[in-house]
């Protein structure tokens, strides 16, 4: 039996995909097919998509620090995102923060009171609902190298932090470079300890700061492998593998980072005037494949002297990257080899995070539990007391 006729990609595009209104129907549309899922991260979509849609922001939170103080600021190609969000976005927090970490799904922050000195202090928001909870510590005696945050499930809302730590103790096995690994549940408002990550001697993170894409969190590392924290089930694992083999085999000095493409894991190598994308293909077998080379002459043009400090890290959509310079951020986009828009900043930016909300009210302290009755069993314990005191004096 012949298949039905298919609708042209244009319908599809201008009064099907454009008028989704949640970053979960969003997500369940990626998974029908691949030419959906190429749509939905195109620039032009997603112009269409802020435009209509009232409840969905999409861009980037940049970190500055100023004399030990931080700020965040939020950026977007949306100028009613801007608008929304023009304030610094975190002032709503009872105290100046950190952030430590953002969810690029779900519009959830992980931060540090920037206040507390001895013992830290950690919350948990979300700045599109002005939402906020205090979170149990983890291990405050080891020292922080990463977090990462990722949310496992929105209806009902289940998150997880991922927070890797340097051991107080020495090193048992001299061989190895042990990261001690917590991580953070909001079902069960708690932290455990995981067994040790164990990376070769003398290898690092290379930098702090993770990707996360297909139920997995990605970190590279010094010796041009790609350390990978896996999460979604109740049994996390971790496993190292290799980068792409041209760019392991070349001048590892030169500019390369871990960025999110197309909800795939993908490696930007940036040298001279050409950026090599490198995106994984299959993440079980591990391929990786050369998505395309891009011509980064016309950002030369633009900037000018400028051009040597600015480096694309990450994505906005499959056709505009954000990058990073010395006191501004910039939207530029390959195809014609446009600034699409420039942001300037008081301060370089130190840390930069994607950050997709809507603005629906969630639950952030997870499921119902005893703690949320506490004042009834206060209550309840006051009342026996009376009766108490009651009962002995023959009242």
């Amino acid at each position: 039996m012949a298949s039905p006729p298919s609708l042209p990609s244009e319908i599809w595009f201008d009064h099907i995909l454009t008028r989704i209104e949640s970053l979960d129907s969003l997500g369940m549309c990626r998974v029908v097919s691949k030419d959906w899922n190429h749509i939905t991260y195109d620039s032009r979509f997603w112009q269409l998509f802020c435009k209509r849609s009232d409840t969905v922001h999409s861009g980037f939170l940049i970190q500055t620090s100023h004399n030990g103080k931080h700020s965040s600021t939020f950026v977007s190609v949306d100028n009613k995102a801007n608008k929304t969000l023009n304030l610094p976005i975190l002032n709503f927090l009872p105290a100046p923060v950190k952030v430590e970490a953002v969810s690029s799904q779900g519009g959830l922050v992980f931060c540090l009171n920037q206040n507390h000195r001895r013992v830290p202090e950690y919350f948990v928001c979300k700045p599109t609902t002005l939402q906020w909870e205090t979170l149990p510590n983890p291990k405050t005696r080891y020292i922080t190298l990463s977090n990462a945050m990722v949310v496992l499930s929105s209806k009902p809302l289940r998150y997880k932090i991922i927070r890797f730590s340097k051991p107080v103790k020495c090193n048992p096995q001299p061989y190895k470079n042990l990261i001690t690994c917590e991580v953070f549940d909001s079902n069960t408002w708690a932290w455990k300890q995981l067994k040790h990550v164990s990376l070769p001697d003398s290898v690092f993170l290379s930098l702090p700061h993770c990707v996360t894409s297909c139920g997995a969190c990605y970190w590279l590392l010094t010796n041009k492998q790609v350390l990978a924290f896996y999460y979604e089930d109740d049994k996390e694992s971790w496993e190292i593998f290799d980068s792409p083999v041209s760019v392991s085999d070349s001048d590892w000095s030169k500019y390369n980072k871990l960025v999110e493409y197309q909800g795939r894991l993908a490696l930007m190598y940036f040298e001279g005037e050409l950026m090599e994308l490198w995106v994984m293909e299959d993440h079980e077998k591990k391929v990786w494949r050369r998505h395309k080379v891009i011509s980064l002459k016309g950002l030369k043009e633009l900037e000018g002297h400028d051009y040597a400090y600015i480096f694309p890290v990450a994505h906005y959509s499959s056709d505009i990257a954000l990058m990073k310079g010395l006191k501004q951020v910039s939207f530029y986009k390959f195809q014609g080899s446009s600034s699409y828009k420039v942001v300037k900043l008081e301060h370089k930016p130190n840390e930069i995070f994607k950050l997709q909300s809507d603005f629906e009210k969630v639950n952030l302290r997870g499921p119902w539990r005893w703690r949320d009755f506490s004042f009834i069993f206060f209550v309840f314990g006051f009342s026996l007391f009376c009766y108490f005191v009651r009962f002995v004096l023959g009242l």
